[in-house]
């Protein structure tokens, strides 16, 4: 863990704060790549200590990490926190930066896409594809410019390779993602960060264009929300042969958390890949609901991350641990 003070909390937006984070003791903050996130050390509404990751909107300084933070009325508390007891001159700790949605330098044309909260990964992406000089496209929406976060710095960023998109809460009026990602090739690649719906339709409209999942990247906020067919399964854990029930709304991993059990896990969003658990027997159809598996793996049905993905009907799912 590091500690690091606050240099400066400020409002980005009504519901958007920004919080530059500087080292202690004259420390040299370790440096990260486009994409990465640290993990900061929140007290959430039951007065329960936890952590929650915040995008490094500015990973090539080692002097200062800038972060933003959304609050989340429904939320845990976690941004409660951030928003209502940090504050200019307190410190916290944080978990060195870990990276889950690398860039990938070596595309000829990269397509990147964020939605409200979600420019925080992007905008670093921008930056580093701009200082780099690599050809690049930034599309960048939310309601109203009021509700956009950071709009000054992604127009400077980007210098003209940028759309900014104004829906007043209305998807019909939103991007016009066929037209953005356009046609499959092997040298492009989109990401994506932003709301769910966002992401579920460039994932939807790169598969429509025949997109390979390599050059699909995104990142979730949140947990995948359950789906309307979910239903309860039983999971088998062959090394140490027990067995248990997964209800709907709540994944594998927290069950066997919940039982005492220790797996492997980081994110909990389906984005690491640190859960994925092989699967040695399964009675039905997988639901595969991470970003870490390729189209390819998931096909196989021979590994999953517990942290997301589930058995979409009721029987018994068999995992070699």
């Amino acid at each position: 863990m590091l500690k690091v003070m606050v240099q400066q909390a400020y409002d980005l937006t009504d519901r958007i704060r920004g919080f530059d984070l500087v080292p202690c003791d004259d420390q040299v903050l370790p440096a990260c790549e486009p994409g990465a996130h640290i993990k900061v050390s929140v007290t959430d509404n039951k007065g329960e200590p936890g952590k929650r990751s915040y995008s490094v909107i500015n990973p090539d300084q080692t002097d200062k990490y800038r972060i933003a933070v959304l609050r989340e009325a429904d939320g845990e508390g976690g941004s409660s926190f951030m928003h209502t007891q940090v504050e200019t001159g307190t410190i916290i700790e944080i978990e060195p930066p870990q990276n889950d949605f690398p860039l990938k330098t070596d595309a000829k044309k990269s397509i990147l896409i964020a939605g409200g909260i979600g420019i925080t990964p992007i905008i670093a992406m921008a930056h580093g594809l701009a200082k780099s000089g690599k050809d690049f496209f930034l599309h960048y929406g939310s309601r109203s410019h009021l509700d956009m976060a950071l709009m000054t710095d992604v127009l400077d960023t980007a210098n003209g390779c940028c759309t900014l998109y104004f829906d007043g809460g209305d998807p019909s009026r939103g991007m016009p993602l066929d037209a953005i990602i356009g046609p499959a090739k092997a040298e492009k690649h989109v990401y994506v960060c932003g709301p769910g719906a966002l992401i579920d339709a460039v994932l939807d409209t790169a598969r429509r264009n025949r997109w390979a999942s390599e050059n699909i990247h995104y990142e979730r906020f949140t947990t995948p929300v359950a789906q309307s067919d979910d239903c309860p399964f039983e999971v088998h854990l062959q090394q140490s042969n027990q067995t248990f029930d997964i209800p709907v709304g709540k994944s594998i991993l927290d069950v066997l958390i919940d039982e005492g059990i220790d797996p492997l896990y980081d994110c909990k969003k389906g984005n690491c890949g640190i859960c994925a658990s092989a699967v040695l027997s399964h009675d039905g159809e997988i639901s595969h609901r991470d970003a870490f598996l390729g189209d390819g793996q998931k096909a196989q049905n021979d590994q999953m991350c517990i942290c997301v993905s589930r058995m979409q009907s009721s029987g018994r799912l068999t995992l070699d641990l």
